[in-house]
């Protein structure tokens, strides 16, 4: 195995320049820094993370934690997990586990990372998140907006977003509206139905009750729920469907196809999140986007951020979402 004495014999430096080469944070020339790059590269050298731990008395490890993780996670969920990887800095090792499955915090979690981010969908993660304060640990809560002035916290604001939505479907001449929202425990299903609830007061609109649907934020259910609604008497069926993310979307979507209901002509259909299938869909999907890479970009950075140097004032930030028009909606 190459080791660190090889490399700094070959570029005529000491180990300690080697070592420091290697620490984003250490100061050295950039020239010298680079020459030892490439010799490491060239012999392949890797610097162990850990001796370098033990001095420096950290792991070299963030934890990521969301609420709960399953096979079929919503596809947002996938993107913020590889958004976060992507801002991740090199030298830095990424684990994620869902905070449903914690049986024990001091195994699971304590001395294990060097700071965690939470991506909280619920209050239920309430619990966890406070044990993460009591314990010192530096933590970041992303998505779900905390009532709580001492937690670094980046969020979207979903309310406005569906309104924006909302307001747009009211500009294209519809008049009964349905909604297939997500789990009624998470913040994220509260702020949304919130939005379209308003939108329909302040437009005039009929939010038709036999087509408000609890769903999963899975592909599938958006598609059974679809079709429970198609089976509402024309004179009373919604002409738009708002759903609550894209991946329920794009099962309504099927639900529609399968039964020969054509979009945006007969059902106008609305997502939330912009997935990257949302423009490639038949047709593209009218939707929101939420600033998912955005989230992931600013809590790593503060995260990291305050693990080098920790922070008296607390981050607390709401991030804009955009309307996305396409084609799923139809104008009247």
């Amino acid at each position: 195995m190459v080791t660190i004495r090889e490399v700094a014999k070959i570029a005529g430096v000491s180990m300690t320049t080697v070592s420091r080469a290697f620490n984003p944070k250490a100061v050295i020339k950039e020239e010298t820094r680079q020459r030892i790059f490439k010799i490491a590269d060239d012999i392949g050298y890797a610097p162990n993370i850990s001796a370098r731990g033990l001095v420096t008395n950290k792991k070299f490890v963030i934890g990521v934690f969301l609420s709960s993780i399953h096979t079929d996670m919503s596809t947002y969920l996938s993107d913020i997990i590889s958004n976060i990887h992507d801002s991740l800095p090199e030298n830095y090792l990424l684990s994620v586990e869902g905070i449903d499955r914690i049986q024990s915090f001091d195994q699971k979690v304590k001395n294990r990372f060097d700071g965690i981010l939470v991506v909280s969908q619920s209050a239920a993660d309430n619990q966890f998140i406070y044990k993460l304060k009591n314990n010192n640990i530096p933590m970041v809560v992303v998505l779900r907006a905390m009532d709580n002035p001492e937690i670094d916290n980046i969020y979207a604001d979903d309310e406005k977003g569906i309104l924006d939505a909302i307001n747009y479907i009211a500009r294209q001449g519809h008049k009964r509206i349905g909604f297939i929202e997500g789990p009624p425990s998470y913040e994220n299903t509260i702020k949304r139905r919130r939005g379209v609830e308003l939108g329909c007061v302040a437009n005039h609109l009929k939010l038709v009750d036999d087509a408000i649907k609890i769903g999963d934020f899975g592909p599938i259910t958006g598609k059974n729920l679809m079709e429970e609604i198609l089976e509402l008497p024309k004179e009373i069926r919604p002409t738009c469907v708002v759903c609550a993310n894209d991946d329920m979307a794009i099962g309504a979507f099927r639900a529609c196809y399968e039964k020969g209901i054509k979009i945006p002509e007969e059902m106008s259909i609305t997502g939330f999140d912009d997935n990257s299938y949302s423009k490639l869909s038949t047709p593209a999907l009218t939707t929101i986007s939420n600033p998912i890479p955005e989230m992931a970009s600013l809590g790593i950075k503060r995260l990291i951020s305050t693990i080098e140097s920790p922070k008296k004032v607390r981050l607390f930030q709401s991030l804009p979402t955009k309307l996305i028009i396409r084609e799923s909606v139809a104008k009247i």
